[in-house]
């Protein structure tokens, strides 16, 4: 039995009832081009280490590193070696942090961010300027991509749209991919995407289905990630 197809109408619904509520909140947008550098780059270190860990592993993680002042231009603008290490120790900080609840990668994790700090700001660059000269969303998305290890496509779009530099990209997480697969919006389940052209093609069919529901792609496809979230905990995952 195909319980998508049973459960397709109440999915739907779900999904229009989150975006109404998303409508209902008021939250204030930001405006990269008035956002101090420092924002800018916690943001994007927060997307980096936000890809395949818990969000609330990840904020910690934020957290740790904000209180030991790595966000500042003095940290990541020179001095690299040191600056991976205070990184990685402050990623790996337990004290008492439940073994489950540890930050996973930390390694890996504190060199990607050393290697983006050295990209964007060893020649005196920055965000700021990188955003401002980009020709459009998508050639910003694919540099990002590109240069910055451990932020694909997904994790960049999400960086671009927490910025207020984009309203009309969808971020395509396992949960959306899922959701596409269910109602027919991908021929096959789809669980990773390799390339950025492949994510282009898939962000295309999936921004058309949210104006088909009278949404932007940025509300639509957070109701998705909400409704298919609790659906998988609830009753498990539909496939």
């Amino acid at each position: 039995m195909n319980v998508i197809k049973i459960q397709r109408l109440s999915l739907e619904n779900a999904i229009r009832e989150v975006c109404l509520a998303l409508e209902n909140t008021h939250q204030e947008q930001l405006s990269w081009s008035k956002m101090p550098e420092d924002a800018l780059w916690r943001e994007l270190v927060a997307c980096i280490l936000g890809s395949r860990v818990r969000f609330e592993i990840a904020y910690s993680a934020v957290e740790r590193m904000d209180k030991r002042q790595l966000f500042r231009e003095h940290r990541r603008s020179s001095h690299f070696a040191q600056f991976e290490r205070d990184i990685t120790n402050a990623l790996f900080e337990n004290g008492s942090v439940k073994k489950t609840e540890r930050y996973p990668f930390f390694r890996v994790r504190a060199n990607q961010i050393r290697r983006a700090a050295e990209w964007l700001y060893q020649n005196n660059g920055t965000l700021g300027s990188f955003l401002q000269n980009s020709h459009g969303v998508r050639a910003a998305r694919r540099q990002l991509a590109a240069e910055v290890s451990g932020l694909g496509p997904k994790q960049a779009s999400l960086f671009l749209r927490n910025i207020g530099y984009a309203d009309h990209v969808a971020v395509l997480d396992i949960h959306v991919l899922t959701y596409m697969s269910w109602v027919g919006l991908t021929e096959t389940p789809v669980k990773s995407i390799p390339t950025v052209r492949k994510y282009e093609a898939l962000e295309d069919i999936f921004i058309e289905h949210a104006y088909s529901y009278g949404y932007t792609p940025n509300r639509f496809d957070l109701a998705v990630w909400v409704v298919v979230k609790v659906v998988k905990e609830v009753q498990g995952t539909w496939e």
